[in-house]
């Protein structure tokens, strides 16, 4: 039976570490989309104030400063169309991400569940073997007891 707990643990034990590199992968995906996420907004707010010293610029006859500003909103929008892409990658990554992670996560309660009904059954066998053993000695006891006292009704 100890056979067979040990075998159990060292299961666990893998499913464990399995259902951590699988919560850790998932972390990692989440991350990347909040990554590009914050490099979108970035470039949003970049986009927005080179459209804002365009107008400007615009508004004041400054030809110079209009063509930087407008070059810098069109590397922004540029910038944020790649980004889009790169954020629907990295967004299809997430489901099959968390798709091993549940399926690690419920393969570890599965092997956990088995691992405490293996302790049970050997402690309910355990209990149970201490209650024959205590059962045999009371049972020896008595008829010690009973061998040793005379019968009244003995013949004689």
């Amino acid at each position: 039976m100890s056979e067979r707990r040990e075998k159990l643990r060292r299961l666990l034990t893998v499913r464990r570490l399995s259902e951590d590199l699988n919560r850790r992968s998932l972390q990692l995906a989440f991350a990347a989309v909040a990554e590009v996420e914050t490099a979108m907004a970035c470039q949003g707010a970049a986009l927005a104030e080179a459209s804002a010293a365009e107008r400007n610029a615009l508004a004041l006859g400054d030809r110079g400063e209009w063509l930087l500003a407008n070059a810098q909103r069109e590397v922004a929008g540029w910038n944020r169309g790649r980004l889009r892409v790169l954020l629907q990658l990295r967004v299809a990554e997430v489901a099959p991400a968390m798709e091993r992670f549940l399926t690690s996560r419920r393969e570890h309660e599965q092997v956990k569940q088995l691992v405490d009904n293996a302790r049970q059954a050997a402690s309910r066998e355990a209990d149970r073997r201490a209650q024959a053993e205590a059962d045999d000695w009371f049972l020896s006891k008595r008829t010690r007891l009973a061998d040793r006292t005379p019968r009244a009704n003995k013949p004689i």
